[in-house]
């Protein structure tokens, strides 16, 4: 597989890589699609205690996740377009996999 600028450029047997690109062995390696965490307690805002968007997606990452959709069930529940606002600049800041709701 070719990947150009994040996006899968050709897939196939005998691909030239450009010069001065990283060639990655897959050889007895499988190549899946990005998993998508549906239910993610995020805990922001208000139980960073036990938990924050950079943790969580911390975690997620490392488990093979490329995005999260965090549950609505915050304390303070996130009830104004000016929170929601907040939360995701505070997520495209400090996540490490995208919040699902972020463009790639």
């Amino acid at each position: 597989m070719l990947v150009r600028k994040g996006r899968i450029a050709a897939v196939g047997e005998g691909l030239e890589a450009p010069a001065r690109v990283r060639v990655v062995d897959g050889e007895g390696k499988l190549l899946l699609p990005g998993f998508v965490d549906l239910h993610t307690h995020l805990r922001t805002p208000g139980r960073e205690d036990e938990e924050d968007l950079a943790t969580a997606s911390a975690a997620a990452a490392a488990g093979g996740y490329v995005a999260v959709f965090g549950m609505a069930n915050t304390e303070p529940v996130t009830d104004s377009a000016a929170v929601l606002e907040g939360l995701a600049r505070q997520a495209s800041a400090a996540a490490t996999c995208r919040p699902a709701s972020s463009p790639p």
